[in-house]
């Protein structure tokens, strides 16, 4: 295909595809209007992207299918390409050759010897890829968690966690239980009384209408078989007993029919569904003891004041908390209607064997119900952005896998792996999150008064998104590693994490048995005492915190009740050995190991090399160019109210100020180092390879200008010659002036041809 034809069919095409475009903008126009509601709007942007979506995921691969199957069953006639004629020799068009030329010409004239690096250079365009690539990645993964988190999910959650755990006016709180009979008088005040009916929607809390109970309170207690401590982890019943906790258990005909008195004393165990042992299986961590989420004993609340303190009524006259009572759980569902907010509410008590109890209140807030036209517009494009760019990621893992698999040995291909199937797991995590809210708001929709809907199933799977989310970020923070590496520091870093890491893992260990057995002596000997060294956990934390700095939750008094010499020790050993010397020892080792490695990579011979700036220089031209071009970057004069004679004048004063200071300073004793030869060398031919280079783009501007002038005189004279023919003339006649200056052109391009070719 000539060039007017194909500049023609790209002239159809564009048409083509602006008509499509104005024909769709008419028929939206007509039949559904530009003037939308947020909400339609919102939907509509949502509907694009499951498009997009099945284009890229379903459409194309399918597309692709059938394409290969057409082209492997009906394959098309192998293409014979025809001899150079006369109409292809006409079609020639040097003047566009000698332009590609000048522009080849223009870009050769900055590659000099430091770019004829192969290696350094293939290792840029790898850098180069993976920078567009996860550097994008990394932006728009950022982008989206920044613009999807919501602050007032933490200010739900530390404002009612404090308005269940201290005093106000209506009610107490639950610091304020010192012994476990006051459990269900704080049960009565602050969970029953404190919610009422004057919400249409549910039991509106007192400190705010909008906030309203979902389902019921479910109340859990955790029974031991022997109330004893001793060296054994306690072993919690599972038994089944009658009312009053007596034996022997017996089943009843009428139990399932009326009121579900006997549940109080049956194990929660009979009740399991497969989702329960996926998502609730996991253990709470007391201060005494460790307790799982799927055993006890559990009861019910209603949802009016009055059935609820029956039920508190019956529990008490029938002796429900024991002393094999170790821990009671109160569960339930907090709903803020305008913030769309759910807080899971967990109030744990905590039996001690010196007849106290340890309160601990847990509160998680989640928005679960969120739906696509209550997102923000910049969450809809972030994720919008996203998902293309995470499109782009999978195909260029996918392509490189599937024609190269041996490169799944490397490490950073592995971690590419790990990176798509987390992005996978995280959108069915989505999936069957909101899978299990949709059940649970129908079952709040068909809720009876004595049922406990617990939003604790999605709410875990919501923290396994997040856990998940995170893993992600670090995976791919981790793979931008490696595109850093076109930094020196980098490249430095990497090669001292290389030579010590035997010495900064033995040292690390060395520390960390120190540490242990520090925290070992100061549990022992203070643990009884301290409330920052009554278990090893806690005091292997504090100790680290001091270590960096975090000095002020740390008193000299608490290491004091083994005696005070032994105290200041204890201290001194904290505060010099620990934070100081085996710190410093570890900064020190890293310190030297990066003085080693930076003296091993100053000490061989410097290769000049360019830098990563001057690769992207030289491979995206007009990206800089454009860049240069910008108004921000663009360099103007500036006149300083002088003239330009002024300007000149004043720049050269200061060229040859310039010169003559770094004259007088080589007229003393400063050494001045020489050049090593190879670079001189370097530089006198760098110098030469331009000038060839400056020549052969004259040239070619020369032979473009000639050109241009002598085509257009032949082009104006063989159109004087169409319109007015000459008569034929024979041989023997003395040619004319126009026919020997079209005979003097055609010898002066074909003497230019043999020139190029035997310059080639």
């Amino acid at each position: 295909m000539t060039k007017k034809k194909l500049q023609r069919a790209y002239i159809a095409l564009f048409l083509t595809t602006v008509g499509i475009m104005v024909g769709c903008m008419v028929l939206i126009g007509i039949y559904s209007g530009y003037k939308h509601e947020e909400v339609k709007f919102k939907t509509m942007l949502a509907s694009m992207v499951i498009v997009l979506l099945f284009q890229y995921i379903i459409g194309d691969p399918l597309k692709f299918v059938v394409l290969s199957i057409d082209r492997a069953f009906w394959p098309r006639k192998i293409y014979l390409p025809s001899p150079i004629g006369k109409d292809d020799e006409e079609e020639y068009d040097r003047r566009e050759y000698l332009k590609m030329r000048l522009n080849m010409e223009r870009r050769n004239l900055v590659i000099t010897s430091q770019y004829r690096n192969w290696a350094l250079n293939e290792r840029y365009k790898l850098i180069a890829a993976d920078l567009l690539i996860y550097g994008q990645y990394f932006l728009c993964l950022m982008a989206l968690v920044m613009v999807t988190r919501d602050e007032t999910l933490y200010h739900n959650t530390r404002i009612i966690n404090d308005l269940f755990y201290y005093n106000h006016t209506d009610y107490y709180g639950l610091k304020e239980i010192y012994h476990m009979n006051q459990l269900f008088d704080f049960i009565e005040a602050t969970l029953v009384a404190a919610f009422n009916k004057n919400s249409s929607m549910g039991s509106s809390w007192v400190h705010s209408e909008q906030t309203v109970l979902m389902g019921v309170i479910r109340l859990r207690q955790v029974r031991v078989v022997d109330p004893r401590h001793g060296w054994d982890a306690p072993r919690f019943s599972e038994m089944y007993y009658m009312p009053d906790w007596q034996l022997p258990y017996r089943k009843l005909h009428y139990a399932d029919k009326y009121w579900r008195i006997y549940e109080p004393w049956i194990p929660i165990t009979v009740s399991f569904e497969f989702i329960d042992g996926l998502l609730m299986n996991f253990m709470h961590h007391g201060f005494l003891n460790n307790y799982p989420e799927l055993i006890g004993y559990v009861s019910l609340l209603a949802r009016s004041q009055a059935n609820s303190i029956k039920v508190l009524d019956y529990l008490t006259e029938y002796n429900w908390l024991t002393l094999n009572t170790t821990a009671v759980f109160i569960d339930f569902t907090l709903y803020n209607v305008d913030a769309n907010l759910f807080s899971i509410c967990t109030l744990r008590v905590e039996k001690t064997p010196f007849g106290g109890i340890l309160p601990h209140v847990d509160v998680e807030s989640t928005k679960l119900v969120e739906e696509v036209d209550q997102m923000p517009y910049t969450g809809l494009m972030a994720l919008l952005v996203y998902i293309v760019v995470l499109i782009q990621f999978s195909q260029m893992l996918a392509i490189k896998l599937w024609y190269e698999p041996y490169l799944l040995k490397i490490i950073w291909n592995k971690l590419d792996l790990g990176i798509f199937l987390l992005n996978l797991l995280v959108v069915v995590l989505v999936v069957l999150r909101e899978a299990l809210v949709k059940g649970m708001m129908q079952q709040v929709a068909g809720a009876s008064k004595m049922e406990f809907i617990d939003f604790r199933r999605p709410s875990r799977m919501h923290q396994l998104t997040t856990i998940t989310v995170g893993f992600l970020i670090c995976i791919t923070t981790l793979r931008l590693w490696r595109v850093l590496q076109f930094s020196s520091v980098f490249q430095l870093f990497t090669q001292t994490l290389y030579l010590a890491w035997s010495a900064v893992a033995s040292t690390f260990m060395v520390i960390v048995v120190f540490l242990i057995g520090y925290c070992f002596a100061v549990v022992t000997i203070n643990g009884n005492n301290s409330g920052n060294f009554h278990s090893f956990i806690k005091s292997l934390v504090m100790c680290m915190c001091f270590t960096f700095g975090f000095s002020s939750q740390v008193k000299p008094s608490e290491l004091f009740y083994g005696g005070e010499v032994l105290g200041i020790v204890l201290y001194g050993i904290l505060a010099f050995v620990i934070a100081v010397l085996l710190i410093n020892v570890f900064v020190s080792l890293i310190n030297d190991y990066f003085s080693t490695a930076k003296a091993m990579r100053d000490s061989g011979e410097k290769e000049q090399c360019i830098n990563f700036i001057q690769f992207l220089h030289v491979e995206f031209p007009r990206m800089f160019t454009i860049l240069q071009n910008l108004p921000f970057f663009r360099k103007h004069y500036v006149r300083n109210n002088r003239t330009v004679s002024e300007n000149i004048r004043r720049k050269l004063d200061e060229m040859d100020r310039k010169r003559y200071m770094a004259a007088r300073q080589r007229s003393g004793f400063s050494i001045v180092e020489k050049e090593p030869i190879f670079l001189q060398k370097t530089k006198y031919m760098d110098k030469g390879e331009k000038m060839i280079k400056m020549g052969k783009i004259l040239n070619v501007q020369l032979e473009l200008l000639a050109l241009l002038l002598f085509d257009n005189d032949g082009k104006e004279n063989k159109s004087k010659a169409e319109k007015h023919p000459p008569p034929k003339e024979d041989d023997d006649q003395p040619q004319g002036p126009d026919l020997r200056k079209r005979r003097n052109i055609f010898n002066w391009r074909r003497q230019r041809k043999e020139r190029d070719e035997v310059d080639v």
